[in-house]
């Protein structure tokens, strides 16, 4: 038994599980036997000795039998190493254009003279003697790549990604921006869709900002569970909710009703697809557009549009649930795919058809600085897991551990990606995410401290049993890094949450902005000077998970979190205590900065801490609208679903109506004063 023991904790270590964690309160929690055999079986590795074994040996030297990593991350003019058994010589090395994902270019042929070339290290297998070598490549430009090496009776394959320093950075200056949640736009007596969101972006442009919105990602309006934009069935491809094509007449003043808003729209949508329809077999003019703009996708691309099509039409056919479907469609089938796109062309096309719409209008909308928000997960039963099964670890899910937050933990129903299954894929399923998204000049990327390492929680059980698991953090930013230059999009990582400060450092260093949150932003003797914000980072007072600043300085927060058992008694007086000092130290700051002589009514105090977020370095200023209108309630409340109206409340305003408030023309002043207004961007 001990040396099973031995061995469950010697493959924790190489599949990445930490064996303890410091929690909210500096202390060390260590990673209990029982825990880690739950996480192992959650990847699908039975923890029986024989098959531990046999994965540690396959963690430990398969590279080496398979001559490749499966991936190389690098950068330019950097070296790779390739595993060559004694005796075993490769005739020549190809690196070719990863066509695939649009790569252009020449391939190359590298003739190495292996006789006289240094061996890095050497090791001894089962079968023999294995070297190491340190292979040169040469100069090539930023992007993808096969590389094949040749012997004179097989080949082994590999994918490489040369990769930038840094992400592209579109402003040159100082900016600010707008954050808006479609859904709570008003304004035309319709529900908020991407016309409004145009009409907004053209003024806020004007006026030298930028636009951020809520994800894009295909989530499900039918199910108050899947109403948040962060609970994705897809987030590589988008919701059709916010087309302004069948626009929606507002039912509601107050709260957005996602199911009978869906109901309507995607009704009047086929309407509109049935005439389409009869143009695009007869490949008339009218659908020339739509097949463009397939024809213009990479293949990896176009492949997976189809199989979300019919992701889509089994959805809607067998039930939302893909592990309930019949067994032939519960994994993606080629064969399959193509019977059901020829025997059900017209429903299927119809999800395509939806796609292309939303390309159209975001293409319309991204003549104006625009920044699209990336999520952190996908839901168990998403089209993102079902085309991709292997990667998930279907038997656990994100969270997070207890904190001052939420004590009891969050779990969040997204199954995790599994480290090794990803590096396996050469991160196929992650390149195809960032290319869907990073469409506009601007991509947030939600929970960026998740690319370094995330929480698992397995089943059944709760964040107190969880771990964290170590990705390869330095080749998904690297990835990212080219992507950003590759989409002349720029990145900010919402890095916020108990982390090392060489990961936020590790971000900033490949111009991934940070995120800077005014509450967070104190030591242990107040909270920190205007000079302390780094120039590399996006500053703002809440997010979409925070109270307002009304909301926080009402303590309207800490209430809910009695009211809804997240606090008890005693927490809930512990916080509040500690808010009412943390007023205390707001208002000796903004004296301190000159911005404030007195203790000031809500409406002063928020041009207050405009003007201290204004003259910060940071690069970028978000401002939320809920704080212009000194509205209570915040967006979203972490750790509920029906006790709270999430993703649900509205503007009480519309657009027309907010930039005609003395508050918006005090703000744009500030911001001009500031530098930060530059129309021209």
């Amino acid at each position: 038994m001990k040396n099973l023991q031995q061995l469950i904790c010697k493959l924790s270590d190489l599949l990445g599980i930490f064996p303890f964690y410091y929690n909210y309160k500096g202390e060390r929690i260590d990673i209990s036997y029982e825990t880690k055999i739950k996480l192992i079986s959650a990847i699908g590795i039975t923890p029986d000795g024989k098959n531990i074994i046999s994965w540690i040996n396959y963690f430990e030297n398969n590279s080496w039998k398979n001559c490749l990593e499966p991936v190389y991350v690098v950068k330019q003019d950097h070296s790779i190493f390739i595993y060559l058994k004694e005796n075993q010589k490769p005739s020549h090395i190809e690196i070719s254009p990863f066509k695939d994902l649009g790569q252009e270019g020449e391939t190359l042929s590298l003739f190495l003279n292996f006789d006289i070339m240094k061996k890095e290290e050497q090791r001894v297998l089962d079968d023999g003697i294995y070297f190491k070598y340190n292979i040169p490549v040469p100069s090539l430009p930023i992007g993808y790549y096969n590389i094949t090496v040749f012997f004179e009776k097989s080949i082994h394959k590999s994918t490489l990604i040369v990769v930038p320093e840094n992400c592209f950075v579109p402003f040159k200056k100082k900016t600010w921006g707008l954050h808006l949640n479609l859904w709570s736009l008003r304004g035309n007596k319709k529900e908020g869709d991407f016309s409004h969101l145009k009409k907004i972006a053209e003024y806020i442009n004007s006026l030298g900002g930028f636009i951020s919105i809520n994800p894009l990602h295909l989530n499900d309006p039918e199910d108050l569970y899947g109403i948040s934009p962060y609970s994705a069935i897809s987030r590589q491809f988008n919701t059709p909710l916010y087309l302004s094509k069948s626009p929606v007449k507002e039912k509601n003043e107050e709260f957005f009703d996602y199911a009978s808003v869906w109901k309507e729209k995607i009704e009047a949508l086929r309407m509109e697809f049935a005439k389409f329809y009869k143009a695009y077999i007869n490949k008339e003019d009218e659908a020339k557009r739509f097949l463009d703009y397939k024809n213009k996708l990479c293949p990896a691309v176009r492949e997976d549009l189809q199989y979300f099509s019919v992701f889509c039409f089994l959805r809607e056919k067998f039930g939302k649930n893909w592990q309930n479907w019949e067994e032939k469609f519960r994994k993606p089938d080629k064969n399959n795919l193509s019977m059901i796109y020829s025997e059900y062309n017209k429903d299927v096309v119809f999800y395509e058809y939806l796609q292309w719409l939303i390309e159209e209008e975001i293409t319309e909308i991204k003549t104006y600085p625009i920044s699209l928000d990336l999520g952190f997960g996908s839901i168990r039963s998403s089209f993102d897991v079902w085309v991709n099964q292997e990667l998930y670890a279907i038997k656990a899910e994100y969270g997070a551990p207890p904190d001052d937050f939420n004590p009891k933990g969050q779990k969040w129903g997204f199954p995790p990606l599994i480290p090794f299954r990803l590096r396996e894929k050469a991160y196929m399923p992650f390149i195809k995410l960032l290319k869907a998204n990073m469409k506009t000049k601007l991509l947030r990327i939600d929970h960026a401290l998740g690319l370094f390492r995330a929480f698992w929680i397995p089943e059944g059980t709760t964040p107190y049993e969880g771990a964290y698991i170590k990705y390869h953090w330095k080749d998904l930013l690297g990835i990212i890094t080219l992507e950003s230059q590759i989409n002349k999009t720029g990145v900010i990582g919402e890095d916020l949450g108990t982390a090392e400060e060489w990961m936020k450092e590790e971000l900033i260093k490949r111009k991934i902005c940070s995120w800077k949150v005014f509450y967070f932003e104190k030591g242990p003797y107040g909270y920190k000077p205007s000079s302390f914000y780094p120039e590399d980072a996006l500053c703002s007072i809440t997010t979409h998970d925070l109270p307002t600043l009304k909301g926080f300085w009402e303590g309207k927060d800490i209430q809910l979190r009695k009211q809804f058992s997240i606090f008890d008694e005693q927490q809930f007086e512990n916080a509040f205590a500690e808010r009412q000092q943390d007023k205390g130290k707001i208002i000796t700051l903004l004296k301190e900065e000159g911005l404030l002589e007195e203790e000031a009514p809500i409406d002063k105090l928020l041009v207050a801490i405009i003007k201290f977020l204004a003259k910060t370095q940071s690069k970028y200023l978000l401002l939320y609208p809920e704080d212009m209108l000194l509205m209570e309630e915040q967006t979203n409340f972490p750790g509920t679903v029906t006790e709270y109206p999430n993703w649900q409340r509205k503007l009480p305003l519309s657009f027309d109506e907010i930039m005609k408030l003395p508050i918006f023309k005090e703000i744009t002043t500030i911001l001009t004063e500031a530098g930060r207004a530059h129309p021209s961007g």
